[in-house]
């Protein structure tokens, strides 16, 4: 800026200007310019010099304005969500919660019965799912393969061609490009309206994704220089050179374009450390201003975009397209709870709350600072601020290793997942839906003809886990390498286990929607509804405002008896003028959809289990991916976070009830019920496997044991049973490996297999070698384990096998089935085919 114009500045602030201000309005000016000129380059460069100042001043100021008014309304949002928070905190404070515990709530999901508040993590899912319920046709059209094994890239790649604004040639790609369209834009709408300043961009297309490490390493040189020559030189063909303008609307030269893309590479390759200052404080800054930058990089057509992400992305088109719907759902879900800057609200909360504690008793300074611990780890979990891998490669490796044993070792899950129907039995009794209401909705779910049912449970938000390949249940969050996640979730999908798993989610989730909708109709307000009957449905936190609005909607009818439905269709078809008595129309529809999902997918995975953040963040204990110890810790608890969840949500629930009666009836039915389903587990698992039932006579021998097991099963913890009795399992390995997990039990098996075989041929015992090869192999082969299909691949194959190498090995199996667990083969080892059926009458022996 010349002097004149410095001073003019100056005598209308009344004060001299600093240098860091003068800088950052030049800045804001050259911006403006290069903005202006980019809208009208001819028309620009016809302007005057000083018209193009004018205007550009103008603009800058204009903007300034809208700044300052931003500011004001994020302050008062800001007090808004302080005062909710405030007033949750008091609210459990009167029932004997401390601050810390109260705010753990206002993150995570709590299973108590006790609660009164949604957490970001349940209202983050809610506005996700709400958003994927809208992009059917796009899930549709991309969705992998029906075993999730392979990548439908082409479906997926004339989406993108719609959205770059290209004809692809098919309708459904078309509807599915505007449902994308219409959900990102709707997301970035209602993230501004919490506080963000997310821009339209008039030629956006699709979510950018970059892989860092392929960034980083463009040129596989070690040297950065020589990386980010390649990489812009890789990507000057690709971009829009028409949106690339100097501030006198002259087009960037080769030389310019150059040097901000190569600023481009510096930031995508360090993953923005270039910008950090060292010493300031690392947060991630207000989240409202997520998605506020330049956003520079243009793609000037569909097959430009292609070849980059081909290239330097690590993500199918069809993860990025929904990952960007669940990306923009977690800022949404932050904002709407804790204020346009969350990290900073629950910092100060957070820090008061510890103060506050510590000085009303001293004593507990070492509690408080561990319990702090906790919630900050939930609080990292739930904002996705989780450290990135320390290594990439060893993530990846062990990433790839987990999911291997997913795809070789979880394929008899479907018939653990019995012990579902205990906990989908509790936690409707709790809820108060009609139990054989839920019951018809189950098994018109589980029938795979009934598309219609499936498409409508869709469309309300439910059963959109196995579209997202999501494997959360019983396997990981981070699933590593293309390859070996769609191998991981191949091997579920064909194991039936995501069929049964969303069926009954489905199912739970439609009688819930369904009682919900009766109430409604039958209440006039919130404050009508019966307390001891709707102890869970009132301690979800809705308002009665949130109430007046599910009054306003028209019920769906689903047949069949669903015929009271208040689903989020029927709460965003409810006219304006309906509603303006209550507020804004549009956020008053958005709130309500959303506390509606909200509050079923919290009870919908109560009742069909599925781990969420809680549950991450404490088997997790805040160690790092991709280091040793975080990558074994991970690996350790692969398979329990299921059981895990089990005792987090459903014993934190019955002891949340208001009276001890109350929670001893609770949990005594829970066990009952799950024991008596991973019995019958139990029992279908031994025939599946050619043996004869287990005894239920408690007083026979091994009776007493097998219940236990059954006990362990029903809260799924699988094999774990029969530890208790026996130093090994009926496969051979430790209980120190089982209880270690998978990947520590293949490590043993591997030594056993190599050194312990030779030490056994030192001591001159029988090794069996050969039989404990193919045992090996067989055990960690994908497929190869499938419920429905192991034992016929046992007798015609690998009973062969064993035999061949290791004569003798089956008879010693027989003798040790007899020995350790009292039972009878009906498939006899070895033979092709059984000569009997199942006795089962083995299983009520005296």
């Amino acid at each position: 800026m010349r002097k004149t114009c410095i001073l003019a500045v100056a005598n209308a602030l009344g004060r001299a200007l600093t240098q860091v201000e003068v800088r950052g309005i030049e800045e804001r000016i050259a911006a403006s310019m290069r903005q202006l000129a980019r809208n009208d380059p001819a028309g620009w460069q016809q302007k005057p010099i000083t018209e193009r100042f004018r205007e550009a001043g103008q603009h800058a100021g204009d903007q300034l304005i809208a700044e300052k008014a931003l500011k004001q309304a994020r302050e008062s949002l800001t007090i808004l969500a302080a005062s909710r928070l405030n007033q949750h905190m008091v609210s459990q404070a009167a029932l004997g919660m401390n601050a810390l515990d109260a705010i753990d709530r206002t993150v995570g999901f709590h299973a108590g019965a006790d609660a009164n508040f949604t957490s970001i993590e349940s209202w983050t899912n809610a506005i996700a799912k709400d958003s994927l319920r809208q992009v059917l046709t796009a899930i549709e059209v991309g969705a992998p393969d029906a075993f999730g094994l392979m990548e439908n890239y082409d479906g997926t790649v004339k989406i993108v061609r719609e959205l770059f604004g290209e004809s692809s040639g098919d309708a459904n790609a078309a509807r599915a490009a505007d449902e994308l369209r219409t959900v990102f834009e709707g997301l970035r709408q209602r993230f501004n309206r919490g506080g963000g300043d997310i821009g339209k961009l008039d030629d956006y297309a699709m979510p950018h994704h970059h892989s860092q490490s392929r960034v980083a390493r463009a040129a596989k040189s070690k040297v950065a220089a020589e990386n980010r020559a390649q990489w812009v030189a890789d990507i000057l063909p690709w971009i829009n050179r028409e949106k690339y303008y100097n501030v006198d609307g002259t087009r960037m030269s080769d030389v310019q374009v150059r040097e901000f893309l190569g600023h481009a590479w510096t930031t995508i390759a360090t993953g923005g450390a270039n910008k950090s200052m060292p010493g300031q404080h690392k947060g991630s800054g207000m989240r409202a201003n997520r998605g506020n930058e330049s956003r520079e990089i243009h793609f000037k057509d569909a097959d430009s975009f292609l070849a980059y992400q081909a290239k330097y992305g690590e993500r199918g088109l069809y993860e990025v397209l929904l990952g960007h719907i669940l990306s923009l759902s977690k800022d949404v879900g932050a904002v709407e709870v804790y204020g346009p800057n969350p990290d900073a609200l629950y910092g100060y909360l957070r820090d008061k709350a510890a103060k506050d504690m510590v000085e009303a008793d001293p004593t507990t300074i070492g509690d408080v600072h561990k319990r702090v611990t906790q919630v900050d780890r939930l609080y990292a979990e739930v904002a996705g601020r989780a450290e990135g891998p320390a290594s990439a490669r060893l993530a990846a490796n062990f990433d790839t290793l987990r999911n291997w044993l997913i795809a070789s070792r979880l394929l008899s899950a479907t018939i653990t997942s019995f012990s579902d129907e205990a906990t989908m039995r509790v936690t409707a009794h709790l809820n108060n839906l009609p139990q054989m209401r839920l019951i018809a909705n189950e098994l018109a779910a589980l029938n795979k003809a009934n598309v219609m049912e499936e498409r409508m449970a869709m469309r309300a938000g439910l059963s959109l886990n196995t579209a997202l390949s999501v494997l959360n249940r019983y396997g990981q969050t981070h699933l590593g390498a293309a390859w070996s996640k769609r191998l991981a979730s191949a091997s579920v999908r064909l194991s039936a286990l995501n069929a049964m798993t969303e069926a009954r989610k489905r199912s739970y989730g439609a009688t819930s929607m369904g009682a919900l909708g009766a109430i409604v109709r039958d209440h006039a307000s919130l404050g009508a509804i019966h307390a001891s009957d709707n102890r869970i449905l009132l301690s979800k936190g809705i308002t009665e405002t949130d109430f007046a609005v599910w009054k306003k909607a028209t019920l769906e009818d689903w047949q069949n008896g669903n015929d009271t439905m208040l689903t989020p269709d029927a709460i965003y078809e409810i006219p304006d003028a309906a509603l303006t008595d209550l507020g804004d129309p549009v956020t008053l529809r958005e709130q309500a959809a959303t506390r509606l999902l909200a509050i079923t997918l919290e009870e919908v995975d109560m009742a069909v289990i599925e781990p969420g953040a809680r549950e991450r963040a404490q088997m997790n204990m805040g160690t790092q991916r991709g280091t040793w110890g975080g990558e074994l810790l991970r690996s350790i608890m692969l398979f329990k976070s299921f059981p895990w969840a089990m005792i987090e949500r459903h014993w934190t629930r019955g002891m949340s009830l208001p009276n001890k009666g109350g929670q001893a009836a609770y949990i005594a039915t829970l066990i009952a019920s799950t024991t008596v389903l991973g019995m019958v587990s139990l029992q279908v698992n031994e025939m599946l496997q050619g043996r004869d039932p287990r005894t239920l006579n408690p007083a026979a021998e091994g009776g007493m044991r097998n219940w236990m097991a059954a006990l362990l099963k029903g809260g799924s913890l699988g094999i774990y049973g029969d530890f208790l009795f026996s130093q090994q399992s009926r496969y051979g390995g430790s209980r120190t490996a089982a209880l270690m997990g998978p990947v520590v039990g293949l490590g043993e098996d591997a030594l056993n297999l190599s050194i312990g075989n030779a030490v056994e041929a030192v001591q001159g015992k029988d090794t069996h070698l050969g039989a404990e090869v193919v045992r090996f192999t067989k055990s960690n082969t994908p497929f190869a384990s499938l419920w429905y299909a192991k034992g016929a691949l046992d007798h015609l194959l690998f009973h062969q096998l064993q035999e061949y190498f290791s004569p003798g090995y089956l008879s010693q199996m027989k003798s040790r089935s007899q020995r350790d667990f009292g039972q009878r083969y009906w498939w006899e080892p070895g033979q092709y085919m059984p000569e009997r059926a199942p006795d089962l009458e083995a299983a009520v022996e005296e």
